[in-house]
Parts: C-alpha cells; sequence; structure tokens
C-alpha cells in the first residue's frame, strides 16, 4: 500500500477518481460580490454548478464598462474553479481565479478544456469533466489569435492536444518568453516539469515524456483512446497528493452518492 493510499484509503480515492470522470453542465450566473449564490449539486449522474466568471470589458468609443451575453463555460465553472484552486495552488500562492466583478483575477491563471470534441460525437456528453480541465495563460487556451495558443491557426493545432504538446515541447523556451508571469515566475522550467503539474503524464504523454500523437487519422477508436487519456489523468489526480483535499471539497458539496 503506497503512502496516498495509507493516508485517505482507496475507497475515497475510488470516489474522487469517480466524480472526476462525472460529467458538469453549468447552469446559471451565481451573481457578483454579495449578491453571490453558488450552488453545485449532483442530480441523474450529472454535476450541476452555477458560474461567477463573466468578464467585463470596456468599449473603446464610450470607455463605458460592457458585458456580452451571458454563456456558461464548464470549465470556468464555479465546480471547475474550486477544483483548480486545489490542485493548483501552489501556482496560486493563496488567490483565487475569478474576481467579486467575474473577471480574472490574473489572466494567466485561466480555467480551459484539454480535449475539445466537435468531431468526437461520442465524447460530447462526457468530455465536460474536471479531469479533462486544466489551468493555463488565457491566451494560450482560449484566444486563438496567439500563434503560440492551443488553437493557432499558424501551426495547424486545431485544438487538437498532440498537437499543441509537440509545439510546446519544441518551443518550450519561446513560450517561457512570451508568457514570463506563468511559466519563469511559477519556475515551470521545463516541459517534463509543466506534464507534472498538470498531470500529462502517462496519458498523453509517455514515461519518456514522449507525446502520443493520435490527429493525423480521426476515427471512432480515437473517441475511446481519448477517453482512456481523460480517465488516466482522473486516476493521478485522485491518487495525487491533493487527493484527500479533492475528497473533502466533494464531500462539502455532497457529490457523494454513498458513504
Amino acid at each position: 500500500m503506497d503512502e496516498i493510499t495509507q493516508a485517505y484509503g482507496q475507497d475515497k480515492i475510488n470516489q474522487v477518481y469517480d466524480i472526476l470522470c462525472t460529467p458538469i453542465e453549468c447552469t446559471q450566473h451565481s451573481g457578483f460580490k454579495d449578491e453571490r449564490k453558488e450552488s453545485i449539486e449532483k442530480e441523474k449522474g450529472v454535476i450541476k454548478t452555477t458560474q461567477t466568471y463573466w468578464p467585463e470589458y470596456i468599449d473603446k468609443d464610450t470607455r463605458e464598462p460592457f458585458r456580452y451575453k451571458f454563456i456558461p463555460d464548464c470549465d470556468m465553472s464555479d465546480f471547475a474553479c474550486g477544483f483548480y484552486e486545489i490542485i493548483y495552488k501552489d501556482l496560486l500562492n493563496g488567490n483565487s481565479i475569478i474576481a467579486d466583478n467575474g473577471c480574472f483575477v490574473d489572466k494567466n491563471n485561466a480555467g480551459d478544456t484539454i480535449t475539445s470534441v466537435s468531431q468526437l460525437p461520442g465524447l460530447r456528453n462526457r468530455y465536460h469533466c474536471l479531469a479533462n480541465f486544466w489551468m493555463i495563460p488565457m491566451e494560450i487556451g482560449r484566444q486563438s489569435k496567439h500563434n503560440l495558443s492551443k488553437t493557432s491557426s499558424k501551426y495547424c493545432i486545431e485544438d487538437y492536444m498532440d498537437r499543441f504538446l509537440l509545439l510546446l515541447k519544441y518551443r518550450y523556451a519561446e513560450y517561457k518568453l512570451s508568457f514570463p508571469n506563468y511559466f519563469s515566475e511559477l519556475r515551470i522550467d521545463n516541459f517534463e516539469k509543466m506534464s507534472y503539474i498538470h498531470f500529462l503524464e502517462e496519458s498523453y504523454i509517455d514515461k519518456n515524456y514522449d507525446i502520443k500523437q493520435y490527429s493525423d487519422v480521426i476515427n471512432k477508436s480515437t473517441e475511446e483512446y481519448l477517453w482512456k487519456c481523460i480517465k488516466k489523468r482522473a486516476e493521478k489526480i485522485s491518487n495525487s497528493k491533493f487527493g484527500l483535499e479533492l475528497w473533502e471539497y466533494f464531500d462539502r458539496n455532497n457529490l457523494f452518492e454513498t458513504r
């Protein structure tokens, strides 16, 4: 029995794993500041959660603040943000993901979906889950206009994780220069450290830190391959030093059907 299993038990590890793989549905905006009403509950095998994130912009002509129509985003839901604040606590230094006004506290710490599945219908009802979410700079994960983003057209990434990881690995020095607050100040010195922090080993990346390529041919088997990657990441996280704290977070929200 390893140290993690001894610390909080295999049953709890299994419970954490199951929640990490449970699909998430974002229901509504939770409100701002004192009016905020956060809700996280499990219903019919789906975790339904509110979302505080609703960014504010400044009109370039009037200089007045405005927001676009609210669009729920599971990887920025209240449930997901609570998850990030646990597994990335060493990077966040006690800071939250979202400020009282619904904007990012720091755009370097933005939730994002690892594997999007627009071409894989068999995953549409299950890919929105914590095991498929991570925290990276907004310009990498959520803004395709940046040449080094996860959806960059310049490098023909098209939001495929294997292509993005190949670009990240072989242009790591360029990423560090482009996003110094994330890579340098947080001492994410190399690709191996990045892989470790994000629990990517043995799923999208093998034990030698080589990227497992899958996007050259997309077919039915790709769905199961990517679902195995998601489940492997859930396994790594549930067996990590953050497992017990995640169990406590899920328990506080009454997400376990049996005790």
